[in-house]
């Protein structure tokens, strides 16, 4: 199987010129984790996902909690946790910077034509959850994990 076979094709890019606020936009009006960067001439140049975003937020005060029922039968167990109001000050900070800022520039990707073995293998390996399709310098498509799974479970289907 090809990674074309099971690549979603209408790719939902963003631009590393956009602020990381309409990212977030994006993202959560299309439902995805993670999306390819492109520059104003459409090059693919990085990657920003949700960890990315999340990354990038500082948070300063912790404040700890017991976790009831406790999980420790010897001890009380805690858990530090961020104040709500302090992660979303910690956004606020972060939302006018550019994309091209907190992005991935080491993106990894498959040229149209690879075997999806090969793309599933360094996917697993390197725990990324998406890989952008390149066809001789162009993005073409992008396989997510969803998309390797929903591809198994058509060829398993085929076979019967």
């Amino acid at each position: 199987m090809r990674v074309e076979e099971v690549m979603t094709k209408k790719v939902i890019t963003l631009r590393s010129s956009q602020t990381v606020s309409e990212a977030v936009g994006e993202l959560a009006e299309h439902g995805i984790s993670g999306a390819p960067v492109v520059n104003e001439e459409g090059k693919l140049v990085g990657m920003v996902t949700e960890q990315d975003i999340i990354g990038a937020l500082k948070t300063r005060s912790k404040h700890i909690e017991m976790v009831y029922p406790s999980l420790s039968v010897l001890s009380v167990a805690f858990v530090e946790k961020n104040d709500i109001k302090e992660t979303i000050e910690a956004f606020g900070e972060i939302s006018n910077l550019k994309v091209s800022e907190i992005m991935n520039e080491d993106v990894l990707f498959a040229e149209k034509g690879t075997d999806l073995a090969a793309v599933v293998e360094t996917m697993s390996k390197k725990g990324i959850n998406r890989v952008p399709v390149m066809d001789s310098g162009k993005l073409v498509g992008i396989v997510s994990r969803a998309d390797i799974i929903k591809g198994l479970a058509r060829s398993k289907l085929m076979k019967k």
